[in-house]
């Protein structure tokens, strides 16, 4: 009866605000939140707004509406004038009272862990792999970090020498550049002194570029699958992922039904949410000759709730290291992703839609048409033809 009187004043006070043109108080997990659209935490633009929550470390308890109220009235105040700050709402009165900041690697990491968590109500897939994605980089040597990567010191002081140094010894641009992206966000969370010289070294930095992917040789894509297919753990995935075109994050959670088509969840970084989606196999007599409806593999995953990242991830590494392996030192090779990528390039002479083709691969049209379509030519013009006209 008490929390039916809660949630009838609680329904008052959010009329009264509304009607003053002021947010909504939410009443979740115990505790009290507000949604509005305010600028990004690390980097915070009024020009570019995103819709987020704002905790109010306040139990969700009658005894403090009143106190919400002002919060309230606050946070819409200081939207209005722009002069919302971050760290006024996310730091308790113990934090913002005066102290040195630790420069300590380990502490502005786990500071921007925090941030990053803070306030988030349901760690949605989305969310985890975009924290995967910081952690790979910055995170001590751990689950989530890549086998054999160049790891940040935990133990030692955040400085713009430091990590200069540490992403000099990356190889690759692209690498150089990912490393240098994430640490710049450390940086600046962790503001650090020297954070201009970080600054200058990244403006510096050869920007990387993505490369047009070359298809490799069919043939040697076709003989191979046919010949590791009787693998007892890789076989059956490599053969869908030619067939299907799905990720190699998706293939365990691949199910193949009647009519050449599978359910398969779409492992896409850019959704909030992980959905199913369908994928065509391209040409359809691969289903019957790579036996695909005889699912063979290690890891199931089979619909979206039960789908695991870091198993996922796990699983993808060690087929990977499988198929190097198998080639050793011979000059023609290729990499899982070229099955996919060869079956994007087979959809574009196939009767399926531009449209259903990215539906399959889990991307946009445009994506579709600027990777496939854009290299389409003379010669896959007349194949075309040939089959069509």
């Amino acid at each position: 009866m008490a929390n039916s009187s809660f949630e009838t004043q609680l329904d008052v006070l959010n009329k009264k605000l509304k009607s003053e043109g002021i947010g909504k108080i939410y009443s979740m997990k115990k505790s009290f939140y507000f949604k509005a659209y305010l600028p990004d935490k690390v980097t915070p633009d009024w020009s570019k707004l995103k819709q987020q929550w704002v905790a109010t470390r306040l139990k969700a308890e009658k005894e403090n509406l009143r106190k919400v109220e002002k919060l309230a009235i606050k946070l819409h105040d200081e939207r209005i004038r722009q002069t919302f700050v971050w760290f006024n709402w996310l730091a308790t009165e113990e934090e913002l009272s005066p102290k040195k900041k630790s420069l300590k690697i380990a502490d502005i990491y786990a500071a921007l862990e925090k941030d990053f968590w803070d306030g988030v109500l349901e760690r949605t897939p989305k969310k985890k792999r975009n924290w995967k994605s910081i952690a790979q980089y910055l995170a001590p040597r751990n689950k989530l970090t890549k086998p054999h990567s160049i790891k940040l010191e935990h133990h030692k002081l955040l400085t713009s020498e430091y990590i200069i140094s540490t992403v000099k010894k990356f190889k690759t641009k692209k690498t150089r550049a990912d490393m240098m992206k994430y640490c710049l966000r450390l940086a600046r969370f962790g503001e650090i002194p020297d954070l201009r010289d970080v600054e200058k070294f990244s403006e510096k930095l050869d920007k990387y570029e993505p490369k047009t992917r070359d298809a490799k040789d069919p043939e040697l894509m076709y003989k191979t699958v046919k010949e590791l297919r009787s693998h007892k753990r890789f076989g059956w995935a490599i053969a869908a992922i030619f067939t299907y075109g799905c990720r190699v994050s998706e293939v365990w959670t691949l199910k193949p039904k009647e009519g050449h088509i599978a359910e398969c969840s779409n492992n896409n970084k850019e959704d909030a949410k992980m959905k199913l989606k369908y994928c065509y196999a391209i040409p359809k007599s691969y289903v019957e000759e790579f036996d695909l409806m005889n699912v063979q593999r290690n890891v199931e995953m089979i619909g979206v709730e039960n789908y695991d990242a870091e198993k996922a991830a796990a699983e993808g590494y060690a087929m990977a290291k499988w198929l190097r392996e198998y080639f050793g030192d011979k000059e023609e090779r290729f990499q899982l992703y070229d099955l996919r990528h060869y079956w994007g390039i087979k959809s574009t002479k196939s009767d399926l839609s531009t449209a259903n083709a990215a539906e399959s691969m889990g991307h946009s049209v445009k994506i579709h048409q600027d990777t496939y379509l854009s290299t389409f030519g003379e010669k896959d013009a007349r194949e075309v033809a040939a089959k069509k006209l």
